[in-house]
């Protein structure tokens, strides 16, 4: 009966041990899989902030030149550029950007809206979710606000009145003064992020 009683202890002790031991392997499984999932999705998301970097840097400095063009309009009523607004039937834009579009590409946030709907961002570090919704967050007002912003100026039709250009100009300027604002605010929260990365890298 002692024998009997022994046996069935350590077989039982056998059963316990093998079911702890496939829940830890299952869970060593699972971890590795969550820290893969989550380098992943920093990598794709410190990749869109470098992306979205390269075409911050082009919009500072093509901005900035449409806002300088414009506080020179606005300070000078002989500028040379006023003057060939004023002589145009319509208020080009052309001549205020030297031919180029305002918006010549999209800053992204594929890879960060990715992560949140994964779940996998609440694996990120509490301050690394902290930063990255700043980051983001300044890039959506960014695009939604100030770009519509401008737009909004500009395609109002008594923008266009030859008699309101003093006006218009002055509203341009501080819109553009505000994109270019938070355009170098963005570049300096990325360039943060990014190089705080690469030092841990």
């Amino acid at each position: 009966m002692a024998k009997q009683t022994k046996k069935l202890f350590i077989e039982g002790l056998l059963i316990v041990f093998s079911v702890l031991f496939a829940l830890f392997i299952s869970q060593m499984v699972e971890n590795r899989k969550a820290r893969i999932q989550k380098e992943q999705a920093l990598n794709y998301i410190y990749q869109e902030l470098e992306d979205n970097q390269g075409i911050l840097k082009r919009w500072i400095w093509k901005h900035g030149q449409i806002r300088d063009r414009l506080r020179q309009m606005v300070s000078d009523p002989n500028d040379s550029m006023r003057r060939v607004l004023e002589s145009s039937s319509r208020l080009d834009f052309g001549v205020i950007s030297d031919g180029e579009s305002l918006i010549d590409a999209l800053l992204t946030e594929t890879a960060w809206e990715a992560a949140k709907s994964t779940k996998t961002v609440a694996d990120f570090d509490f301050k690394l979710v902290q930063e990255f919704t700043r980051i983001y967050g300044l890039q959506k007002i960014l695009m939604a606000g100030s770009s519509a912003k401008f737009l909004e100026v500009y395609l109002d039709r008594e923008s266009h009145e030859v008699e309101n250009l003093p006006t218009t100009l002055i509203q341009l300027n501080l819109v553009m003064e505000e994109m270019v604002g938070q355009e170098q605010t963005l570049l300096h929260m990325i360039n943060a992020a990014i190089e705080k990365r690469q030092g841990i890298s």
